[in-house]
């Protein structure tokens, strides 16, 4: 049985979304993550290796944000009904 046209047109969009929406709060996220990691070294340059730390916590917890978003655009473009 084909799958409706509509169905998968609606399934591709909403996934495109979902990765849109991902990638730019990821952008955003690594950005501002970026930019305290910046302020607080021109601050105190002593505590660098403790920032630099927990930017990386910072920037791996943002972009695990990202692959739960690319996981529902697998679940959206490849669990389509009727497909």
């Amino acid at each position: 049985m084909a799958a409706d046209p509509a169905i998968v047109q609606g399934a591709l969009i909403g996934g495109g979304l979902i990765m849109a929406g991902g990638a730019i709060g990821a952008g955003i996220g690594d950005g501002i993550a970026g930019s305290a990691l910046i302020n607080g070294v021109t601050r105190q340059p002593e505590a660098e290796g403790r920032l630099r730390g927990n930017f990386f916590l910072t920037v791996g917890l943002v972009e695990a944000a990202y692959f739960i978003n690319l996981a529902f655009m697998a679940l959206f473009v490849f669990a389509t009904p009727g497909a």
